[in-house]
């Protein structure tokens, strides 16, 4: 029942309900549901699709004898030119997708018979490519860590995704099946569940991977293309898959890896389902702090700011003096633009550890003072930050940025030329994340 309210929310509230799938889901059951709603989907708006736009080849006009070659040469060719002129009939009497024409058939398909495609392409092929370009364009981390770390939970949201976008349309074939439709009608309904699906992708890999909505867009946007690999190996390559002596030998060679490799995603999944469900219990002990902060930088990573707020704040009412919660809130409080609750969040940490966060609570607190238009504040607190981490490209944009509006332009620029560097030389991991100050801070040169 958990796992059924879960696709439900995901049309009314998708962030939410994708945090949840990721704490509460189950991919047997979202593979389940998967083949349930694609088979309806398939059997009913892709069939009618399928006879719509088919596209005839000339061996449904004719079949050649072989065995009775030569014996009528005559007979056969006119039979053979008969059948050309009904192909040729067939063809210029169908229809053809509206804009793109037969060029969509390079890239999808109406084959109803191919209902488990979307699980097999799902697992194999696009929850990899999404992850690799998130890698490439996002900046999250090594392909081979981040797929070790966040397949198993990007799969099932990925899979429910897939089955809340098709499930009312399945619902609408099932019940308008034997009514007649029109073809753009039906071609709109498969357009319709595509970008839904598109449309719910955008909010799982924000929750799953934190990343920003550039990025997410632009990854689900190009992703599709994963499908149509998959197509492409089911049409040319399936029917060796399920050779009997070539499953045994794959048994017998890859058996253990493919094992230990899927027990690896699933034992990361589970693991980060318990550590959220042992924060949560232990969020019943009236005087334990950390367990919402815990939670509170879960929900951060994960955009969800308001959730993240709201056990953070738990954490201040327990213990006014909880360094990270009073971090981070301070944080949000400056992106909000609640500058002087910021700075009271902020002094509380100073208070406790002036070096908290590899002392980047001083970049904060410049931030916060500059954005306040307070120089001399900005500036004491940008300089003991940049002394104490001369290469954070982010930090000197800050201080190169209150030293030009204090009149300093030459050790501005001087400043400046120090980001843009910081952020070239930065590690590969983190290059991209840095790349946005460097750039800033080639434009105040």
């Amino acid at each position: 029942m958990e796992n059924i309210k879960l696709l439900f929310q995901l049309y009314f509230r998708p962030a939410a309900a994708m945090s949840e799938i990721i704490d509460k889901g189950s991919w047997i059951f979202a593979a389940i549901l998967v083949l349930l709603v694609s088979a309806s989907f398939f059997f009913t708006i892709n069939s009618k699709l399928e006879a719509a736009y088919h596209v005839p080849t000339l061996y449904e006009f004719y079949q050649p004898n072989y065995a009775m070659a030569g014996e009528d040469s005559s007979a056969d060719e006119a039979e053979y030119w008969k059948a050309v002129s009904k192909y040729e009939k067939a063809l210029a009497e169908r229809k053809s997708i509206p804009v793109v024409g037969d060029y969509f058939f390079r890239f999808f398909s109406f084959e109803p018979s191919g209902f488990f495609h979307p699980l097999v392409s799902l697992s194999i092929f696009y929850v990899p490519a999404v992850i690799l370009l998130m890698c490439l364009i996002g900046g999250i981390g090594s392909f081979g860590i981040v797929l070790q770390r966040s397949y198993g939970e990007l799969a099932t949201c990925s899979l429910m995704a897939y089955a809340a976008a098709h499930l009312p349309f399945a619902i609408a074939g099932i019940v308008l099946y034997s009514q007649p439709a029109s073809p753009i009608a039906l071609l709109a309904i498969w357009l319709a569940s595509s970008v839904l699906f598109g449309v719910l992708m955008v909010f799982a890999l924000r929750v799953s991977l934190g990343t920003n909505y550039g990025a997410t867009i632009l990854t689900t946007a190009i992703t599709w293309l994963a499908f149509t690999l998959g197509m492409y190996v089911f049409r040319y390559v399936s029917p060796w898959l399920f050779s009997p002596f070539l499953l045994f030998y794959a048994f017998i060679y890859l058996g253990g890896y493919l094992r230990g490799e899927a027990r690896g995603f699933g034992n990361a999944f589970r693991q980060k389902q318990n550590f959220k469900r042992f924060l949560h219990n232990a969020t019943v002990n009236p005087k334990d702090a950390d367990a919402h902060v815990q939670l509170g930088l879960i929900y951060l990573q994960r955009r969800q700011t308001a959730k993240a707020t709201e056990h953070l704040e738990k954490a201040i009412a327990i213990d006014k003096s909880e360094i990270d919660a009073n971090y981070e809130l301070g944080k949000i409080a400056r992106a909000k633009g609640a500058l002087q609750e910021a700075l009271n969040y902020f002094s509380v940490v100073v208070e406790q550890n002036d070096k908290h966060a590899l002392s980047e609570i001083w970049r904060e607190i410049g931030a916060t003072y500059l954005e306040a238009n307070m120089l001399a504040e900005a500036c004491e607190a940008l300089e003991k930050y940049v002394e104490r981490r001369p290469v954070d490209s982010e930090g000197l944009y800050y201080f190169g940025k209150v030293l030009k509006m204090q009149g300093e332009s030459e050790r501005a620029h001087e400043t400046f030329e120090q980001a843009i560097e910081s952020a070239n030389n930065s590690p590969d991991y983190r290059r991209r994340e840095l790349k946005h100050w460097g750039k800033l801070a080639r434009k105040e040169i």
